[in-house]
């Protein structure tokens, strides 16, 4: 049986993953990439390690049939991925940042983390705590990692998006949802990341 290159994909804030696999849908036969949409519910009280758990049962589940696994979040679901990614850094072969927030930033107002966090715990246990762990990344873990961000975004200052010494790549496009969504359907560096 050949292996398979499995992508975990989570979604943004709203939870909603049908427009995710329906924009992942042709990917096993252009790409030879197997898309997995994760399901997570951001908006209840739920803390982080559910949903990081629910992350790395499947890595693991991949990984234990000898396949390869690349992570990609989608906005609220960036720092989950890259904390996923930190827990399992041996299994991942590429993960993506998709316009989500990696750190607190300095942003005021509807920008802000303080914002953009009030009404997720787990969001933000998961940027505080990939915050914390960002410097612990070798120069071998961040070329493992791509980010990328509109031109302009009107939730997410592109300062918090960002890694040093990462790919860091701007989408030609503005606006949140429409940026996330251009990426995973015609972005090529996204793909040829994943693949390379």
């Amino acid at each position: 049986m050949s292996k398979e290159h499995h992508v975990i994909i989570g979604p943004g804030m709203d939870g909603k993953i049908d427009s995710l696999k329906l924009i992942t849908k042709k990917w096993p036969e252009k790409y030879g990439l197997f898309p997995e949409v994760v399901q997570i519910v951001w908006k209840n009280n739920e803390g982080l390690e559910p949903k990081l758990k629910k992350v790395t049962n499947l890595i693991d589940n991949f990984v234990k049939d000898g396949d390869e696994v690349s992570l990609i979040g989608c906005s609220a679901s960036g720092s989950l991925m890259l904390n996923a990614f930190i827990e399992r850094k041996n299994a991942i072969n590429k993960v993506i940042n998709l316009d989500g927030f990696l750190r607190q930033g300095n942003a005021k107002g509807y920008r802000s983390f303080k914002e953009r966090s009030a009404k997720s715990v787990a969001f933000r246990e998961s940027v505080l705590r990939f915050e914390k762990l960002e410097p612990m990344l070798t120069m071998e873990d961040r070329k493992k990692i791509l980010t990328a961000r509109p031109l302009f975004d009107e939730l997410v200052p592109p300062e918090t998006v960002v890694i040093k010494g990462a790919f860091n790549k701007q989408i030609p496009m503005v606006e949140h949802v429409l940026s996330i969504a251009t990426a995973l359907m015609a972005y090529d560096p996204v793909i040829m990341f994943l693949k390379g």
